[in-house]
Formats: structure tokens, sequence, C-alpha cells
């Protein structure tokens, strides 16, 4: 389908000056948004990532295709990358921004006149900051989040709405947290009283977040015991993940949906998790590390190691184990047999 002609595009030449690459076909190609290969219609840019989609990209109704540097393509213009994926949402961005709402507070809003607020912020309706929070410039606050007291959120932040800060955690720059998720919340730690009872133990520590993190949906930080629960630079966090209290985790890592940190566990830079992988308290977890999806970690795990299962193991004995257990049923029918030939070869001998 055409796109309309007042839509903003750029042409193939002035697109493949921006991404620093070389192209193939006509330069005054006009593109005007971006699609997967099997989607894209007249005026998208697509990309091939792999040769197994050739297929796919012979195909397409794509305008214009970024490829790897090996390939070769006739049937459409294309600019040549070696990283398609990479140069392609670097492309996106001349396209899409996300929303952002003009600076300023709106009517509905509730901050405190103790707070301090940066140039340029953004504070959505029945939003509310406390008192001697600070937000930094060009922050945007969403409807509906809620700011504590003695919070301080740096420059250029995005706190999306539903969102929690308790009282005194610190955020830097460039950090977004995304809907619903929680900041602060006391970490689950009680004692047992003389008469059997559970007591609350105070929890009067904070959290700290340090720039470039992204914290998905509906995940939770608890505030420290004592001290601080903190996330290192350019970590991103998926939705539904809980870091409990005391945790320290690295720069630069990758925590997938739903995985799970107890109380007080430190993990090293650049260390990644799968979807629902859970570590127990107290524990280390080297740098570079990666835990597999549904993982069960019950002790450290060294730097440059990848482990699966539960209890975790390196990822080749996990691989190697469950190759096995493929076979379980026959090695018992053959044990069975085995046992029966025996017991039969008893009674012969008696």
């Amino acid at each position: 389908m055409q796109k309309p002609r007042d839509k903003k595009y750029i042409t193939l030449s002035d697109l493949a000056q921006r991404l620093g690459c070389p192209f193939e076909g006509d330069p005054q190609t006009q593109i005007y948004g971006f699609s997967s290969l099997e989607k894209a219609h007249k005026g998208d840019l697509v990309f091939l990532a792999h040769s197994k989609y050739r297929n796919l990209l012979e195909k397409t109704q794509a305008s214009a295709a970024i490829i790897p540097e090996q390939e070769q393509c006739e049937r459409i213009p294309v600019i040549k990358s070696s990283n398609p994926q990479k140069s392609f949402f670097k492309a996106v961005e001349y396209f899409f921004k996300p929303y952002r709402p003009p600076a300023g507070i709106n009517p509905r809003a509730v901050v405190s006149p103790e707070a301090k607020l940066g140039k340029d912020v953004s504070i959505g309706a029945l939003a509310v900051v406390g008192d001697g929070a600070e937000i930094g410039d060009e922050t945007v606050i969403f409807p509906g989040a809620i700011i504590y007291p003695r919070v301080k959120i740096g420059r250029q932040c995005v706190i999306h709405s539903k969102v929690s800060i308790r009282e005194e955690v610190r955020i830097g720059n460039r950090v977004v947290v995304h809907n619903g998720s929680v900041i602060g919340s006391d970490g689950f730690g009680y004692t047992q009283t003389e008469e059997g009872h559970r007591r609350k133990i105070p929890q009067p520590g904070t959290v700290v977040i340090h720039d470039d993190v992204e914290i998905g949906a509906n995940s939770t930080v608890d505030r420290a015991t004592l001290g601080e629960t903190a996330i290192g630079r350019g970590t991103k966090i998926d939705n539904l993940v809980q870091v409990a209290h005391n945790v320290e985790i690295g720069p630069h890592c990758v925590l997938a949906a739903q995985t799970g940190i107890a109380g007080s566990t430190k993990v090293g830079q650049k260390v990644i998790t799968g979807g629902q992988a859970g570590i127990a308290d107290h524990l280390k977890i080297g740098d570079h590390a990666v835990i597999a999806a549904k993982s069960g970690v019950i002790s450290d795990v060294p730097e440059n190691t990848m482990v699966a299962g539960y209890p975790h193991m390196n990822i080749k004995e996990w691989r190697q184990t469950w190759a096995s257990v493929r076979h379980t049923r026959e090695l018992i029918r053959e044990l069975r047999k085995l046992k029966k030939r025996v017991e039969e070869l008893k009674k012969q001998k008696s």
C-alpha cells in the first residue's frame, strides 16, 4: 500500500549516509517507515539478519532493505551493513520517537512546595511529588505516578503511570521505569519472637539506581534492610522481576521476565538471566555469567559460566543429563528383563 506523500520520508542515499553504509540501487528511493519482511508494503524499510530468511526477502513488498555485506539483491534497493539488525534499529530512530508530554505541571498533579524541579520537567495529572523530592531537568513523571518524600531523580528520566518510588530512593540520569513498578518497598525481613510470632525487622535502607537503567512493568526493587540495594549502570530489567533487599547488581546486566533474586546476593557485570530464573540469597554471581531460563541457582556461579537446571549445573552437563533422560524408560525395561533373567538363572542353579 502506497504511503501518503505528505508523510515524513528519507531517501535511500540520505539514510545510507546517516548509517555510514554503502548502498546499491536508486538513490532517490523514498522510505516512509519500517516493517518486517513478511508484512512490509511499498515505502517500508526491512532488514535481513540471516541468509536463512532469504526467501522472505525475495517476496517482500518493501521498497528497500538492509542486508549483510556479503549478500546480493537486485530485486530492490539495498543498504549493506556488517550488522543489519543494528543498522535497522538505528534507522527506525529516524521515524519513531517515543511519546513525550509537554513540559509543565498538570493542574491536577500534587507537587509539594518543598520539592525541587529542574528545567522542562513534565508532571502529569494525579501524579504526586512529595516533600523534599528532587526531579532533574527534562524528566517526565506520567499521570498517576507517586514520588515519595526525599526521592532524588536525575535528568531525562521517564517514570510511567502507576509507578511508586518510595522515600529516599536515589535514581540517576536517563532511567526509565515502566508502568506499575515499585521501587523501594520494604524488604521481606522478619524475626521469630519467643512467643513464636513473626516480628517485622525495620527496613531503614534505600535503593540506588544508577544511570541508563531500564526497569520493566510490574517489577519490584526492595529497599535494603541496612545500606543500599543497588542496580548498576546500563542494566536492563524486564517485566515482573523481583530484586530483594540488599541485592547488588553490577553494570550492563540483563534480567529477563520473572527472574527473582533473593536478599543480599551480589551479581557481577554483564550477567544475563533467562525468564523465571531464581537465585537464592547471599550468593555471588560472577561477571559475564549466563543463567538459563527456569534455572534454580543455589550456590555461587563463577564468572564466564553458563548454568541451567535445578539445582543448577554447568550447561553442558545439563544438556547431557537431559539427553539421557529420554532413554530412561528404555533402560528401566532392560533392567527389568535382566533382573528377571537373573532370577531365572538362580532358580535353575538351585
